[in-house]
């Protein structure tokens, strides 16, 4: 039997990454299409249907067009593609009923295994009775909620994204610049600009930002969350934590579980909380 047909819609703000469309393209018929073109149209066309959404940096209108196709065709599976990625947006997606969420760049063999699973169960699905399903729409996440990019700014996002998926690999500031398409001087300034610190400041807050998070888990060990947000020396992280926070980690996580337990005022500082630079 044939596969299905992947319509790839473009919601995206700087242009579509190829490499997205070569992987799905090189195992499945696909169908390129844009948030303005009308889906019922293309959906006509074809026996199955999977719509794939790319987003380099998603905003308020092409999330709510995503969020409106799920409604009007909800039979109609869909996966995600986002060069920006945050927890809230995840789980917006999740709550939207998207079926899988990438973030850019992508495993090739993960996509296609994704997109094969979800072949087999239309296949599955075919042959049985249709059932109503009802999609309520969900409040957009509040990152959705930035205005389009200045071109200066897109590098800078750009280089966020690539940190937040790799927090604890080494991070070389030159070698960011390059996959951005731009120089070492030129982030640090564009990163000044639209933060207010240095590149190298903002790893280190976000480090920090997540050690916080890892650290409520009991389970995981001091060295554990060390390793896990790019530090490979215990006593550097433990300075750098007590630095930003003025505490050790050991001396927060104890404040953390016993303000938890005591249930009372709680311990207000979090991944949230500005962290000291």
């Amino acid at each position: 039997m044939d596969k299905a047909t992947v319509v790839l819609v473009d919601a995206t703000q700087y242009g579509a990454d190829p490499a997205v469309a070569r992987v799905i393209a090189a195992r499945f018929p696909t169908v390129n299409a844009c948030i303005q073109d009308d889906l019922a149209g293309v959906y006509a066309s074809h026996d199955r249907v999977i719509t794939c959404f790319e987003f380099d940096f998603p905003d308020i209108s092409s999330l709510s067009i995503l969020s409106e196709a799920k409604q009007q065709f909800a039979s109609v599976p869909l996966l995600m593609f986002t060069e920006q990625h945050s927890e809230a947006l995840a789980v917006w997606a999740l709550r939207t009923r998207v079926w899988d969420y990438f973030v850019k760049p992508v495993s090739a063999p993960i996509v296609v295994e994704s997109l094969n699973r979800l072949d087999r169960l239309l296949v599955e699905s075919s042959n049985r009775s249709p059932r109503n399903t009802i999609v309520q729409k969900q409040p957009l996440p509040d990152d959705a909620r930035f205005q389009k990019h200045r071109g200066e700014d897109k590098c800078v996002e750009s280089a966020m994204a690539y940190i937040e998926q790799h927090l604890s690999d080494k991070l070389m500031q030159a070698d960011i610049a390059e996959l951005c398409g731009t120089n070492s001087y030129q982030l640090s300034r564009a990163f000044k600009r639209v933060h207010g610190i240095t590149f190298q400041d903002y790893i280190m807050k976000r480090r920090i930002e997540k050690a916080i998070l890892l650290l409520r888990n009991n389970s995981a060990s001091v060295i554990d969350v060390c390793w896990a947000v790019g530090f490979h020396d215990a006593s550097h992280f433990t300075k750098m934590f007590h630095r930003h926070t003025g505490m050790t980690p050991s001396q927060y996580r104890h404040r953390w579980i016993t303000a938890r337990g005591e249930s009372t005022v709680p311990f207000q500082l979090s991944a949230d909380s500005p962290v000291k630079l």
